[in-house]
């Protein structure tokens, strides 16, 4: 039996892990005692005495929606967060994936709440948002609309720059004609900082729900105003894991590889479609243990087709069945690889891929340390057969083409 909590703490609920880890890390680095939770079955109150943030990967992003519904609202009623004066933070996938308009309702339902304030953007990674939709032309309003069933409005950029006093005002006056769901434009971090804002002045109970770029000004304004990264020292040799199928995921790495000298280690997708993972999995382990053996620092496993154009920029789940055996077969061939060789850091690159790997790698918990770049965290695993070693996810799409060698040398494991 858990002790009763004696302050208010943060939830944190994503539908993915990446997006778990790069929103708890914006509390992290202003002061708060920080711990992602990497599967829904490990989801415990009792956490909540020993961190000031607990980020839940509900891991739904792939269910259908009323499954998704059900877990999220499941979570938040089991840490009780309506009752205890818990915040709950819904992070928001910034281009919409998975089931976010499900996912808001059930959060609103479980505490409750009549009132939701979204800001999906995140500016500083480039995710924008203007007359409520995305530079690709996705409507936000409608997905929130159709997915919560609730009545849903935008708040122009026009509102946003005129201060937190007229959003209140706009949101106040529409309330009153049933509009519960209010997506608000951002195109600057400043914005995001005013749509904050806004919501202390929030007289009617509501829930607070966007990228990691909202969740860094919540945690800016209620925590401490420096940064509290820790000094690192990260033993080469490092395993890179790449399941994301994305155009820059694929620049970057190529641009690693090139600069460290490094081949890369592939998978064999189309073993894996015919049902023979076990040998693509023996394959590649058998070229990584061989490089590795060679004193190599750095071992990059990628997918074998990442540099096919017919499927570039493909999500790695995009034929369900197909995805999920390959996440499955990463997730494998890394836990092979750190039985067998004392790897210190671990980058797993794509939401299913970290989620892989930690699945198969037994890895429950990690603590957030530092930010290396906007959405792209530096983990330490908590526990396990792993407990001390280093992780880093990032999502397909987050960074430029020199991101990866920048992390590097950031973290002293490339020179010039």
């Amino acid at each position: 039996m858990c002790e009763v909590m004696t302050k208010a703490r943060t939830l944190i609920i994503a539908d993915d892990l990446t997006g778990a880890n790069d929103t708890a890390i914006q509390f992290r680095k202003h002061g708060f005692s920080t711990l992602v939770v990497t599967g829904i079955t490990q989801a415990d109150k009792c956490l909540f005495n020993d961190y000031d943030v607990v980020s839940i990967n509900s891991d739904s992003r792939r269910m259908y929606p009323d499954d998704a519904y059900r877990v999220v609202h499941d979570t938040v009623k089991v840490f009780d967060a309506g009752n205890n004066g818990s915040i709950v933070y819904k992070k928001i996938d910034s281009l919409l994936r998975g089931n976010p308009g499900q996912e808001l309702a059930a959060v609103m339902d479980a505490l409750d709440s009549p009132l939701a304030l979204v800001a999906p953007a995140f500016p500083a990674n480039h995710s924008i948002l203007e007359n409520g939709r995305l530079p690709s032309g996705l409507d936000v309003v409608r997905i929130f609309a159709a997915g919560s069933g609730r009545k849903t409005e935008n708040i122009p950029i026009d509102t946003i720059r005129k201060g937190a006093t007229f959003i209140v005002t706009f949101i106040q006056s529409r309330i009153s004609i049933g509009t519960q769901i209010f997506v608000a434009d951002a195109v600057s971090d400043n914005n995001l900082k005013t749509i904050y804002h806004a919501s202390l002045n929030l007289t009617k109970a509501h829930v607070l729900a966007g990228s990691a770029g909202l969740a860094n000004q919540v945690a800016c304004n209620q925590g401490q105003t420096e940064d509290v990264n820790e000094k690192l020292t990260i033993i080469p040799p490092t395993l890179v894991v790449a399941g994301s199928r994305q155009a820059v995921t694929a620049m970057q790495l190529l641009l690693l590889s090139d600069h460290l000298s490094t081949p890369f280690i592939r998978l064999n997708v189309s073993l894996i479609v015919k049902g023979k993972s076990d040998e693509a999995i023996e394959n590649a382990f058998v070229e990584a243990a061989e490089h590795i053996h060679h004193a190599n620092p750095v071992c990059i496993i990628i997918l074998e087709n990442l540099f096919d154009e017919k499927i570039a920029d493909q999500h790695l789940t995009e034929r369900e069945k197909t995805g999920i055996a390959i996440a499955d077969a990463l997730g494998m061939l890394t836990k092979k690889l750190l039985d067998n060789f004392r790897f210190s850091l671990l980058v797993g690159i794509g939401g299913d891929t970290s989620m892989g790997i930690c699945r198969h790698a037994g890895i429950a918990e990690i603590e957030p340390v530092e930010e290396l770049y906007p959405g792209i965290p530096l983990a330490k695993i908590v526990g396990g057969i792993n407990d001390g070693r280093y992780m880093i996810t990032k999502s397909g799409r987050f960074g430029k083409p020199y991101t990866l060698i920048n992390i590097f040398k950031r973290l002293g494991l490339y020179d010039e």
